[in-house]
């Protein structure tokens, strides 16, 4: 049997042959890590809580509910996914009875009762071992090591954390505000609006401050280096499981975890403030998400179109889904629609429906309307409009003379609703080029050009999910562009079926290794080519409509006439080298994986000419030294549940005027505490207002009035009236009296304790009945 179409074989090479190559990504992560602040007792710490009490419990789990892939590597992936689900479970019971501190019984436990009970103890070793070849090992630690390497030396560089910065990612801040509130209640409240329920998809955050909980280390550590480094191979894994799964060759599972990994090269030469897409960090919630809805596509896959499976199975499809759902809205969506397409071409074909697909259907549709009425959130202002999300893209506004924002506008796109001539072509050349960024999630519809897969049930699953994705992507208009997590949550179908279809296409070849080679060299010339078309032909658009349009349109135009001269190319190509012959298609395939990779690289390079950038520094989201060390102060000293009245509301520091940017978090963020009221803009009553009077959510005035006039009442023209409300009738402990954002009275020295004073800030805090 050829090696590159092989499933696992069993064989009989030392254990350590497969097992040290994983020491390069270790060693890159750990010294990425310790170059950005994170000290070796807490790595160790951490690397310790990750394999105890996430992948170990996990891997078991997997194993006694449904079985092992015969391999290490993919139960780890999976099995990882798995603990995190079975870790959600028990945060959720131990934090509601107030005793999260002793949450490292929970999968201790765990591990006891497959330690003690023979029936169980066989799952602690793989029974029926069928390894993957050591080339798909190599594939996946160089790819691992290019994004961890990636992850550390080019985002987390970027990113200091607090208070060693100048400035801070604001979601960053609000995502670790999040965090704080999950290490000390369920369901959790809003930290920015103290007493309101948060109303957002917390489960990433939740699942973090589980790893608080355990480890004891601070949310600033975990959030900003540790926790998503080791899910970024988590997330390699599962991809790569997911496209073995599909395709049953072992080399496409390298062929994805490449895709996923070549465009983080890029960080490697130079700084950027994230990771390239579908992985994030700022955004957990769009990784933990990815995590979650590819594992639970595997386990789907195995359910409805591998034979009779265990019950077990169906427990852990919808608990991973589950989680899916509660980590990002996108998720569940594309599952359902997966299920659904594949159901719905059953029945046409067929003329019935299995009932393992009903069963299916109807649970995640259940899962969905359960997530969404509990912890979807942030939907709020969302609208439907037809192509929405072209109005966000770079040169739209040039090339269409369109200002329109998010959330205005009819049913469809307003350039191409306008009749003007110059403004329609000018949106239909953005959506080209947005097509063109979108092409690894888009490549996969190729399934339907191959007439075996697109009579088979499984490739209807695959184009459910890419259907679902993209009619989100295009139809949902949301204030924050936030429609653009359909189509990176949908990254993993696209390329289970781009793999699908190269594994069908490279089995009709006779020498296939050789061909391998073939195909990886001529992809990356063509690759190389067309990043170089699209970068080099860029431009900033001047002057009048025209000018500005065919400046827009250059990279889509170059991307065109190169493609055409390829195709007419090809068959003299063939002719002079016939080893070409029939090769186009997954040449196509491999090249359309390729160019994020060689556009991302070349970008870096010419930007920053082949060095890193400079940290993280917007002067929008600066927050002062005095400012961050006063929060962190407050978050040794006020308990836990201590509530803060502050005027850190906006971003940048200076007076808090109306439309002001409404994305302050330092007293909730950096300090970990509740705020009477801090940066309402995320909030589900600010985003509903987008386009109110004119001006986007982040800028709306406070949906909670009250709070802010109680508060500057406090600060600016405080007395014992006023502090005797904000503590009896809000409960507030803290007064955190910032001087870079308003004239905060000498008069509180008189009527409350100043307990701490540095630089600009004062805190205060008020005196007991």
């Amino acid at each position: 049997m050829d090696t590159l179409t092989a499933t696992p074989v069993t064989v009989t090479r030392r254990p350590t042959a497969r097992w040290l190559p994983w020491a390069l990504p270790l060693v890159v992560a750990v010294a990425g890590l310790l170059s950005t602040g994170v000290p070796p007792g807490a790595l160790l710490r951490y690397a310790l809580y990750f394999a105890g009490c996430l992948v170990l419990p996990g891997v078991l789990l997997l194993r006694a509910l449904w079985r092992s892939t015969g391999n290490w590597a993919e139960d780890v992936g999976l099995g990882t996914v798995v603990g995190c689900a079975f870790q959600l479970a028990g945060w959720a019971l131990f934090t509601a009875l107030g005793i999260q501190s002793a949450l490292i019984a929970w999968p201790l436990t765990l591990l006891a009762v497959f330690a003690a009970l023979p029936a169980l103890r066989a799952h602690w070793r793989i029974t029926e071992p069928q390894p993957l070849p050591l080339w798909w090992t190599w594939g996946l630690v160089i790819a691992a090591t290019v994004a961890v390497g990636g992850a550390t030396f080019g985002v987390f560089a970027y990113h200091p954390m607090p208070p060693d910065g100048v400035a801070y990612y604001p979601d960053l801040l609000y995502h670790l505000s999040m965090v704080n509130e999950l290490v000390r209640s369920v369901p959790p409240q809003l930290p920015q609006v103290a007493g309101e329920s948060l109303d957002y998809h917390w489960f990433a955050n939740a699942d973090m401050a589980a790893a608080v909980d355990i480890t004891k280390l601070s949310p600033i550590l975990v959030l900003y280096r540790l926790w998503l480094i080791p899910l970024l191979v988590v997330a390699l894994l599962v991809c790569a499981t997911l496209a073995r799964t599909i395709s049953r060759a072992w080399w496409t599972g390298v062929l994805a975890a490449a895709a996923l990994a070549g465009p983080q090269v890029g960080l490697l030469v130079g700084n950027s403030v994230d990771l390239w897409p579908p992985l994030s960090l700022i955004s957990p919630s769009q990784t933990f998400g990815l995590l979650a809805g590819t594992v639970a596509a595997v386990f789907l896959v195995e359910l409805l179109f591998r034979g009779r499976q265990p019950k077990g199975l169906w427990i852990l499809a919808i608990a991973v889904a589950l989680v899916g759902g509660g980590a990002k809205p996108t998720i569940l969506p594309i599952l359902i629609g997966a299920v659904g397409l594949a159901a719905l071409f059953l029945l046409v074909r067929d003329r019935r429906l299995p009932r393992r697909f009903v069963v299916a259907g109807a649970l995640l549709v259940a899962s969905g309307v359960g997530t969404m009425l509990t912890v979807a959130g942030s939907t709020s202002g969302s609208g439907v409009q037809f192509l929405a999300v072209v109005k966000l893209q770079a040169g739209y506004r040039a090339a269409t003379a369109d200002a329109t924002r998010a959330g205005e506008g009819g049913l469809l796109l307003p350039a191409l609703a306008s009749g003007r001539t110059l403004s329609v072509i000018g949106g239909l050349v953005i959506l080209g080029l947005l097509l063109i960024a979108q092409a690894t999630a888009l490549a996969g519809y190729a399934v339907l050009g191959n007439r075996r897969l697109r009579c088979d049930p499984l490739g209807w699953f695959l184009l459910g999910g890419l259907v679902a994705g993209w009619a989100g992507f295009l139809l949902v208009d949301h204030p924050s562009a936030s429609e653009s997590y359909f189509v990176r949550s949908v990254v993993p179908f696209s390329l289970a079926a781009l793999a699908w279809l190269a594994a069908t296409l490279m089995r009709q070849v006779q020498d296939r290794r050789r061909t391998a080679f073939l195909v990886a060299a001529v992809s990356t010339g063509l690759a190389i080519s067309y990043g170089a078309a699209l970068l080099w032909t860029k431009g900033r658009p001047t002057g009048p409509q025209l000018d500005r349009l065919l400046t827009v349109a250059r990279p889509m135009i170059a991307v065109a006439l190169l493609t055409v001269v390829v195709v007419l190319l090809w068959p003299v190509l063939t002719r002079r080298w016939p080893r070409l012959a029939g090769l186009g298609g997954i040449i196509a395939l491999v090249t359309v994986l390729l160019v994020p990779t060689a556009t991302t690289t070349a970008i870096n390079v010419r930007r920053l000419g082949g060095h890193h950038a400079q940290t993280f520094s917007a002067a929008p989201w600066r927050v002062s030294a005095d400012e961050a060390d006063a929060a962190l102060w407050l978050a040794q000293n006020a308990r836990p549940t201590d509530v803060v009245a502050t005027n850190t509301y906006c971003r940048p520091p200076g007076p808090q005027r109306p439309g002001c940017d409404a994305r302050g978090y330092v007293v909730s963020g950096i300090g970990g505490r509740r705020a009477l009221i801090e940066g309402w803009a995320y909030t589900q009553e600010a985003m509903a207002r987008q386009n109110v009077n004119g001006r986007r959510y982040t800028e709306q005035p406070s949906p909670w009035p009250d709070r802010v006039a109680a508060t500057e009442r406090a600060l600016y023209q405080p007395s014992p009236a006023a502090l005797e409300r904000l503590r009896d009738h809000y409960r507030v402990r803290w007064l955190y009296a910032d001087l870079h954002d308003g004239p905060v009275s000498p008069a509180l020295d008189h009527l409350a304790q100043r307990r701490h004073s540095i630089g600009m800030v004062r805190i205060y805090e008020l005196p007991t009945p």
